[in-house]
């Protein structure tokens, strides 16, 4: 099979961990495909894969010239190549049809929709013109978990009647990183406003108040305008001895850190998927959520769940994951050594032919 993909839209985030573990093992799985990967002219995804790479000039702003690309300089592209099917790794691409090929769109999530306080008035408006229609264009849609799946029907109705899968993310490329230990802080993130960085610091100021040893929380992807406000809020608790920032760290850094930590502590309030959820268990860590759905989704029974979404819940929470037995982090392992790239691309693959 002739496979368009369209990357356009995949330079960072969970996306992009997609697309890098799905073109490298594409043809581990399927050695008979051909893929074709459009990207924007200075990306780096794809690099060091045997798939056929097309850069595309994208002009700024980017907001309007990458959208512009996909509905131009990708469907020519797609014209020349004539592909069977055509893969948006995001629920926006070009505006008119590809023509006879099919087309399957990833759904990652609805945020947008269902927390829209959490985005500006300007992105909202752009999701829900190209995503829109790309719900309009789409012949499949694949979901990165049945939370997804199920918010896509309710929300859009129209799009039950067409072909669909869930296919969960994989989390085996963390056997790459370095060997796991525990010898590091506790890490969370704060990169977005999902992750709820204030209902952490008041639960590790909760922790504090209560006495005892308070476990060293290291925060991810602080950087940037929010890095002042959010020390300002560490130092307002008291708790700057015990809850250290890091800014966007190297892949090489980042995996080191996640290898080496105590426990993940992921308070999100929502999520398409939640990998750091499978990453966690898969390192053997400890690994607290709240009633987040994606997050209960994957973890399957594994993780130490919030009581509530109040600080002392996530304290609670806390406590308890310091407790958890050897039995249980096996257990969690397990469990998340399921969710390979291989199964992945099978599902993504099962709905790219009609």
């Amino acid at each position: 099979m002739k496979i368009l993909i369209d990357a356009m839209a995949a330079e960072f985030g969970g996306i992009r961990t997609l697309i890098d573990a799905v073109l490298a093992q594409w043809l581990d799985v399927f050695p008979d495909d051909e893929l074709h990967v459009a990207v924007p002219a200075t990306s780096t995804i794809g690099e060091g894969t045997p798939h056929r790479l097309h850069r595309l000039p994208v002009a700024k702003p980017y907001v309007v010239g990458r959208p512009w690309a996909q509905t131009t300089r990708m469907r020519s592209l797609s014209k020349r190549l004539r592909p069977d099917a055509v893969l948006a790794t995001a629920p926006t691409t070009s505006v008119l049809p590809f023509g006879d090929a099919r087309v399957a769109t990833i759904i990652l999530d609805l945020r947008h929709e269902l927390r829209p306080e959490q985005f500006s008035r300007g992105r909202r408006f752009i999701r829900d013109i190209s995503y829109g229609r790309t719900y309009q264009l789409a012949d499949a849609f694949i979901a990165i978990s049945q939370r997804s799946l199920d918010d896509l029907h309710e929300l859009h109705p129209r799009t039950r009647s067409k072909d669909s899968v869930v296919a969960h993310l994989g989390a085996d490329h963390v056997h790459d990183w370095p060997a796991p230990d525990r010898t590091g802080p506790a890490i969370s993130f704060a990169h977005h406003t999902n992750k709820n960085p204030d209902l952490l610091l008041d639960a590790w100021a909760d922790l504090a108040a209560r006495g005892g040893t308070v476990p060293e929380l290291l925060v991810l992807g602080v950087g940037g305008a929010r890095r002042p406000a959010l020390q300002e809020a560490i130092d307002a608790r008291g708790i700057g001895d015990r809850v250290r920032l890091a800014p966007f760290l190297p892949d090489a850094e980042f995996q080191q850190v996640l290898a080496s930590a105590d426990m993940v502590v992921f308070p999100t309030d929502f999520e398409g998927f939640g990998l750091p959820t499978v990453e966690g268990m898969v390192l053997g860590k400890p690994v607290v959520i709240g009633p987040e759905k994606a997050c209960l989704e994957v973890a399957g029974g594994h993780a130490v769940v919030m009581d509530g979404w109040t600080p002392q819940a996530l304290a609670d929470a806390v406590l308890r994951a310091t407790e958890v037995d050897d039995a249980a982090l096996d257990a969690a392992r397990q469990w998340a050594d399921t969710f390979t790239w291989e199964r992945t691309i099978r599902r993504i693959r099962s709905v790219l032919a009609p």
